[in-house]
């Protein structure tokens, strides 16, 4: 008696990738635009002089610190999180078009 099943023939044939769709194309441009705002918004932050003291989430604290003290590593990291929402958008424009 062999009972021995094979693990490869019970997966489903499915691709590695999600399809490509306008909900993800409007999820990269909200991210995109909210990485953009966070670079506005803590640029004015840190640099306007009349400003209240700046007031960071946690998660940006904790950043901040392990960045050595810098803005600049704040605001880099928003402008990654823009850059992939942007590369999200246009990936899943051309593959809408090319569908």
């Amino acid at each position: 008696m062999n009972n021995y099943q094979d693990p490869e023939q019970e997966k489903p044939d499915t691709p590695a990738e999600d399809d490509p769709s306008w909900g993800g194309v409007i999820a990269g441009l909200m991210l995109a635009t909210a990485g953009i705002a966070l670079i506005y918004n803590r640029y004015q932050q840190f640099h306007d002089p009349g400003n209240d003291p700046v007031s960071l989430t946690r998660i940006e604290i904790f950043i901040y610190k392990v960045g050595g003290g810098s803005e600049w590593i704040l605001l880099g990291l928003y402008a990654l999180i823009a850059l992939v929402g942007l590369y999200l958008t246009i990936s899943n424009i051309i593959r809408l078009r090319m569908k």
